[in-house]
């Protein structure tokens, strides 16, 4: 649907039809709705058993009434529809909302509390996504759950085997050498029935990360064949994965009044204690998106490990001094920092980032 459908509003009901905000707890099939009038009363409110039902009760809504919801499943399929039709729609954070909830938690309480969130105007709106960007989320989320198992099955078999005595060595090599030697020899004081298991696990887990590595291929090629992430992966400490992500997110930078405020909004600053004229800064915040985040700070963390003592490049002298003073994690989330203030300027226009040249002030 290209354009909204004219909604005679003297067909509607009086208290829908003086409606200028409609908020709507979603679920799999029973949907709560709420709706306030231009004074911020609640006027009209009212439960729907059905997706048929609801989806018609969407289309009776005017262009010009804006529809809250909050993330969850389904809120960006319900918002692309209701923005195909011409309605306004924001799509508020759970925790968010949860702040504004008055009273035990259920679905009249929730849609109420999503209505008095809408009206903070200081809330930042979850941006409504891509079919195209979900589907590179949705392949960014099963990667992650492909290693969460991974290293979960690796764990484990590390485990069992430090029951009977035997010590694996970390990493992905030595595991899966180490695991086939001991199960190929014979000499071990391992049971046939542990054997077995272990055996079986191995193979579980060796799948698992060539699945990973056909996922992180598909991420390669993606983020080589899209010009943005391109010049995004000329920040050192960005990569296909961190880039393709970052695209995926779809924060819409230009919503952000400076970098700093970008940076912010991944939870790479230091958390506040203030009151009065006492400031106190603690450790970073940890607000945000944690898989971005991590990834920046991953990132950073394989910078660092490549900066050269006999280094003169300006960054390095940087990097060294940043790793003197505040340690290799403290380095890493400042660089991330950074790194997310650079992304901040390069996803607003087309160019690319160079690197201080080598004979630059130091900075």
């Amino acid at each position: 649907m290209s354009k909204h459908t004219t909604i005679n509003k003297s067909l509607l009901p009086a208290d829908l039809a003086a409606c200028t905000t409609v908020a709507v707890d979603l679920a799999k099939n029973v949907f709560q709705v709420a709706g306030e009038d231009p004074l911020g009363q609640v006027v009209h409110e009212q439960r729907i058993k059905s997706r048929e039902a609801f989806h018609r009760f969407l289309r009776q809504l005017s262009a010009d009434v804006t529809v809250l919801m909050e993330t969850g499943p389904g809120a960006q399929a319900w918002a692309r529809l209701l923005q195909a039709q011409g309605n306004p729609v924001r799509i508020l954070p759970a925790q968010r909302v949860a702040e504004h909830r008055s009273g035990a938690k259920n679905d009249r309480n929730d849609v109420l509390a999503i209505l008095r969130a809408g009206r903070d105007q200081k809330i930042a709106a979850v941006p409504v996504k891509s079919e195209s960007a979900l589907a590179m989320q949705a392949l960014h989320r099963v990667r992650q759950g492909c290693m969460r198992r991974h290293t979960a099955l690796g764990n484990q078999m590390r485990g069992l085997l430090l029951e009977h005595g035997i010590a694996m060595a970390q990493g992905e090599t030595a595991l899966s050498r180490g695991v086939s030697g001991v199960l190929e020899d014979p000499s071990q004081p391992l049971p046939d029935m542990l054997r077995e298991l272990i055996a079986e696990i191995l193979a579980e887990w060796s799948q698992l990360g060539e699945h990973i590595n056909v996922l992180t291929g598909r991420l390669e090629t993606s983020a080589h064949a899209d010009e943005t992430a391109k010049r995004l992966m000329t920040i050192r400490g960005v990569g296909p994965i961190f880039s393709t992500a970052m695209l995926a997110k779809q924060t819409e930078p230009e919503r952000f009044a400076n970098a700093r405020q970008f940076a912010a909004y991944f939870g790479t600053v230091p958390d506040q204690y203030s009151s009065g004229q006492k400031i106190r800064l603690g450790k970073m915040c940890k607000r945000g998106d944690a898989y971005l985040r991590s990834l920046a700070i991953q990132g950073a963390h394989a910078v660092l490990r490549q900066v050269r003592p006999d280094s003169e490049h300006p960054d390095d002298q940087r990097l060294r001094r940043w790793l003197s003073r505040h340690g290799q994690k403290g380095a890493a989330v400042r660089l991330a920092n950074r790194n997310l203030r650079i992304m901040w300027v390069l996803l607003q226009n087309e160019q690319t980032y160079h690197r201080q040249p080598a004979t630059g002030q130091r900075l």
